[in-house]
């Protein structure tokens, strides 16, 4: 059925042939009768026999024609709803009637055109659940180059903000020329493509895709774009190749100074010297020795075999041992230090050694980037439930495009005062871990010039225990 009129007009059914043939016979009969005797009665009454006859016919046939055209009209109804998309409308007819069978047959492709649409609405459904819900984004294009389904994961990807891009052209909704020429490639060649992709407004976003050929019943190829982001990969790749080259780095100094002082030694005669060379040799065993502890401080940390206590710490207790402990490396540096926390600081649940952990790192941090003369103040307050610990410094600050990076391991703002201090470059991430560990934050804000300040935020609740 392709939904187009039927119009009854053009199928009027004529009057029978065999009513007037009959008539005319019936006529001649009744002249013939004429002639016997009362003939003229019988005559009559033949004539008024045949007339009843016409009138008859005659009328069934014009009921049968206008039974026809109401049933024409039911069928042309009935296809023009179904044309319209209402294929829930049906065709009744009398059992008497013989298009009855065509009636019920209809019905039947009804049926059957029915349940198949339920079924296409329910599997598209599901495939628009599943596209939806997939974090890489899928863009079908037909050979034109126009798109045919986007999911949600695409839109963002590319940035699109109009979700209604369906029948538009690639170059009107991801303004990249480079992208339809691999499009373009994919639909006349069959070939696979996959290269990365980035968006003009924000290179540090990196996606791959992959175009692959997609078989349409007409118009030739058609293309299907997959686009997964690859940033966070890419940035743990990069730390990673910037994790060994430093471990490599770290470990080579130490180790070319050892090397270089030990092939000294053994030409060396007098004692003096050969003892500042292994005063020195030692110096950086002992580096090579903190950096190895620190590195596996992290990785337990990471891999959760470092055993984590939950008890109430007394922060201002801590801080004020840190300080006696600290005092005299301060004091060889020129720097004067200061608390300003409250007299009644309210505990923080954690392991008093790992805090304590992060706090040495971040005051030995500010002595470090500290020139002569200047100030270290600890601070603290209890903020809803929480208590918020500050380490403030005035000294050479941390420039805005490296805040950033500072709590990646071995990242130095200033390399060279860094290793000259004894630092092994993993202070500040073993710090981030710690804290985190703790359910809590550690949060940065520096003034080239001037300063920065670290803020570590606790949480006061406690269970007890001990953790991993």
């Amino acid at each position: 059925m392709t939904g187009a009129a039927v119009n009854a007009s053009d199928h009027k059914p004529g009057l029978s042939p065999y009513v007037p043939v009959g008539l005319v016979a019936l006529m001649g009969l009744g002249m013939v009768l004429e002639r016997t005797p009362h003939g003229l009665l019988k005559a009559g009454l033949v004539l008024v026999a045949a007339l009843w006859w016409a009138y008859r016919e005659t009328r069934l046939q014009l009921e049968a024609r206008r039974n026809l055209a109401d049933t024409v009209a039911q069928l042309n109804e009935t296809v023009e709803r179904w044309a319209s998309g209402d294929l829930r409308a049906r065709v009744y007819l009398d059992h008497e009637d013989p298009l009855d069978p065509l009636a019920h047959g209809m019905n039947r492709v009804a049926e059957v055109l029915e349940e198949r649409t339920a079924d296409l609405k329910e599997d598209k459904e599901r495939l628009e659940t599943i596209l939806g819900s997939m974090a890489n984004g899928i863009i079908i294009f037909n050979h034109g180059l126009t798109i045919t389904l986007i999911n949600r994961a695409a839109l963002l990807l590319f940035r699109i903000p109009d979700p209604n891009v369906t029948g538009r052209h690639l170059l009107e909704v991801i303004r990249d020329v480079t992208l339809e020429d691999d499009l373009t490639a994919v639909t006349r060649r069959g070939q696979t493509v996959v290269r990365e992709w980035s968006p003009r407004e924000d290179e540090s976003v990196t996606v791959e895709l992959t175009i692959a050929p997609l078989k349409q019943p007409v118009g030739g190829l058609g293309a299907v774009l997959v686009a997964r982001d690859i940033s966070a990969q890419k940035e743990v790749d990069r730390m990673r190749a910037d994790f060994v080259a430093n471990v490599s780095h770290e470990l080579q100094t130490p180790l070319t100074i050892i090397r270089g002082f030990t092939e000294t030694l053994l030409d060396e005669q007098d004692p003096l010297a050969a003892r500042r060379f292994i005063g020195l040799i030692h110096d950086e065993a002992n580096r090579m020795s903190r950096l190895v502890d620190d590195l596996l401080t992290l990785s337990r940390i990471e891999h959760r075999s470092l055993p984590v206590r939950r008890e109430p710490v007394d922060l201002t207790e801590l801080i004020e041992g840190l300080a006696a402990k600290l005092g005299p490396r301060m004091q060889a540096a020129g720097l004067s230090f200061s608390q300003e926390l409250p007299a009644r600081l309210p505990p923080v649940c954690g392991d008093p050694d790992l805090l304590a952990e992060v706090f040495l790192n971040l005051v030995t941090n500010a002595i470090q980037y500290t020139p002569r003369g200047g100030r270290i103040t600890v601070g603290g307050q209890a903020v809803a439930g929480e208590v918020a610990v500050s380490v403030r410094d005035t000294g050479i600050g941390i420039p805005a495009q490296d805040l950033p990076r500072i709590f990646e391991r071995f990242y130095r703002v200033d390399r060279a005062r860094s290793r000259a201090s004894g630092g092994t470059g993993l202070g500040l991430a073993i710090v981030k871990h710690i804290v985190e560990i703790h359910r809590g934050r550690v949060e940065v804000s520096s003034t080239v010039g001037q300063g920065t300040t670290f803020v570590v935020w606790l949480p006061e609740e406690c269970d007890g225990g001990v953790t991993h």
